[in-house]
């Protein structure tokens, strides 16, 4: 009788010894996935502006004939625009954007003087909307460095209200594009790790539960004979 029970206690100490070792590995399997998928992370940033002519705050003497922007990777045709404000906010026009790769052009009208700034809209390469500001100046008087002026009539006040829910609209939908996907992917990632890891508890406990059985049933029988 001793014997049997002693049998029992090692067998039942060894199953539970592995069932925690292999419950140990699983989880630190499911953890080294997700430090793994964190550290791609960076694969998936976006392009960037990497040189542009005007400069930021750069003063020209006469009017520049037109915007340039160089970019970290090619662009993409739909949705990229360029714009110019006076120091009113008042639109300039501008010619369409031309895309060649990663480069990107739009004429500029030759009567340009004082303060204006750029406010580009780019699709990068991987579907993300970027944007971003550059501000320069025309003439003796311009100081290179933007700064909206009141408007001196209502019709231009009306004008920049609209032009400021436009923009507010603009900077809402973009940063809703740009944290939609990456925020699906991550939620992704981990419902996956979870479903990982509570699959194998499973199979691990179904199998602890199938290894003791007739080995329970063995160990009462034994106990009733030696009664």
């Amino acid at each position: 009788m001793n014997t049997h029970t002693t049998a029992a206690a090692i067998g039942a100490g060894d199953r539970t010894t592995r069932l925690r070792t292999m419950v140990l590995a699983a989880t630190a399997l499911t953890f080294a996935a997700g430090i793994t998928l964190a550290g791609a992370s960076p694969a998936f940033a976006h392009d960037e502006l990497v040189g542009s002519s005007p400069e930021p705050g750069q003063v020209f003497d006469t009017a520049p004939t037109e915007v340039a922007l160089d970019f970290s990777n090619d662009i993409i045709e739909v949705g990229t625009a360029i714009m110019v404000v006076d120091h009113h906010g008042g639109d300039v026009a501008v010619g369409d954007p031309v895309i060649a790769g990663a480069h990107v052009t739009a004429s500029l009208p030759a009567d340009l003087e004082g303060d204006y700034q750029v406010r580009w809209r780019a699709v990068s390469s991987d579907g993300h909307p970027i944007e971003g500001t550059i501000d320069f100046g025309v003439g003796g008087d311009a100081t290179g460095v933007w700064a909206e002026e009141p408007a001196h009539d209502d019709a231009a006040s009306d004008e920049d209200a609209a032009e400021g829910d436009h923009a507010e609209g603009h900077e809402e939908a973009v940063d809703a594009a740009q944290s939609g996907p990456d925020g699906w992917a991550i939620a992704g990632f981990v419902v996956g790790g979870l479903g990982i890891l509570a699959l194998i508890v499973a199979v691990i406990l179904n199998a602890k539960r199938k290894s003791a059985g007739p080995g329970a049933g063995s160990g009462n029988g034994t106990s009733g004979d030696d009664a």
